[in-house]
């Protein structure tokens, strides 16, 4: 791979391995060293790397990057950060009103730092698995190859991880009706 190559997968990636690494860790400044670090490692490894596994390979990367960190700090993470367009997306909530009501702005905030909150609660492996596949947009099957599980195991655990984000949620759905 040349270096140009290289610099287009950066660019190509970039976005999305930052993202993964903010909701997973939920800290701004330690997702881009995340990111940097991810790509630093990809640099050592570019010879190996293959363009249908590469988007895999990174995701993978960015994780135990963070996994790590997370290990290293041994805190729980709070995820108070992100984009917001993404986090609708996952509580596929309805963005076309143009000019929301200030009680709607409140509402969607309320509800994202909810989200947040209760995305931070879930196990590491149920909140990966939410991230890759909610956030990230990404195929049972993509998920299954990031994380070397079974295909199976990735569903059922995206199923269990969502059965626990509607018990996180429960109360606030209750206050808001």
């Amino acid at each position: 791979m040349t270096a140009d190559e290289f610099l287009g997968l950066v660019e190509k990636y970039q976005s999305q391995i930052y993202q993964h690494a903010l909701y997973l860790l939920g800290n701004q400044e330690d997702a881009e060293d995340i990111t940097q670090e991810t790509f630093i490692k990809a640099w050592e490894h570019c010879a190996k790397l293959r363009p249908k596994t590469v988007r895999s390979w990174l995701l993978k990367c960015a994780q135990n990057l963070c996994f790590n960190l997370l290990k290293r700090h041994k805190f729980q993470v709070s995820l108070t950060e992100g984009d917001e367009t993404e986090l609708e997306a996952l509580m596929h909530t309805n963005t076309d009103s143009s000019n929301p009501s200030p009680d709607e702005i409140v509402i969607k905030q309320e509800l994202k730092e909810f989200v947040r909150c209760a995305i931070s609660k879930l196990p590491p492996d149920m909140r990966v698995i939410i991230i890759m596949k909610e956030l990230d947009g990404m195929s049972f099957k993509e998920i299954a190859k990031v994380t070397k599980q079974p295909e199976g195991t990735v569903k059922s655990t995206a199923f269990r991880a969502r059965k626990k984000l509607r018990e996180l949620l429960r109360h606030y759905w209750r206050n808001n009706e």
